[in-house]
């Protein structure tokens, strides 16, 4: 389980890296993707009882 919570720190933090970038350019649509990306990668690691830091703002309600 450790390579697959690699991967998952791993592609969250690009994402995250990726939604700055937007952010920082003003791009709305590139903000809605990466937003939706990072909301997608919450659900994962809930459903996976997975604790990522980063994600906590992009969890369901």
């Amino acid at each position: 389980m450790t390579e697959f919570v690699d991967q998952i720190r791993v592609r969250v933090l690009g994402a995250l890296d990726d939604l700055a970038q937007a952010r920082a350019a003003g791009d709305d649509y590139r903000i809605q993707i990466h937003t939706g990306e990072l909301e997608s990668f919450a659900r994962l690691a809930a459903e996976n009882d997975l604790r990522v830091p980063e994600l906590e703002p992009f969890r369901a309600a």
